[in-house]
């Protein structure tokens, strides 16, 4: 494992987010926040769970908690959402940006908010499951948006590479 690794992958993480927020700005709000039994809810619900998990990840491996993942009834507007995104982003790039490769093998260690049972993972396989993760919900997002026939794109690594 390096650092560098892990500094190309949140790069691609946020490429794929901005490419499947661009599909979003585009529904209706009707389309936006339209009930959903697939996954977490509609794309509202869906896109606010996705941003929660990354500051949830973040506060974790900086050695903090949260309680909770804020419902999307905290973010009503879009505005709200990519304001605070953004802000999350930036907190992880920069989070990244000073990361070395032997700081992946120390352990993060965190309350689960499901279970609140202790846990524990080597930071790689803390920031890899971050990762993996993001692109489950940015499938499930894209299926939503496709359900309420919204537009969709691609979201592989291998589109970013090639750009």
């Amino acid at each position: 494992m390096n650092a560098q690794y892990f500094r190309r992958l949140f790069d691609y993480n946020y490429w794929a987010h901005r490419r499947v927020w661009n599909c979003v700005v585009q529904l209706s709000e009707e389309q936006f926040t339209r009930p959903s039994d697939y996954s977490v809810g509609s794309v509202h619900e869906q896109i606010v769970h996705t941003m929660e998990a990354e500051w949830l990840w973040l506060t974790r491996v900086l050695g903090n908690s949260v309680a909770r993942l804020a419902p999307a009834s905290e973010y009503p507007t879009r505005d709200l959402i990519r304001a605070r995104w953004d802000f999350i982003e930036t907190e992880w790039r920069a989070y990244v940006s000073v990361l070395k490769d032997e700081d992946l093998t120390k352990h993060v260690e965190f309350e689960s908010i499901s279970d609140h049972t202790q846990r524990q993972m080597v930071l790689w396989e803390a920031l890899a499951h971050l990762l993996n993760h993001g692109t489950d919900h940015r499938a499930q997002t894209l299926s939503l948006i496709h359900q309420v026939g919204g537009k969709t794109i691609e979201q592989d690594i291998a589109f970013y590479a090639w750009e």
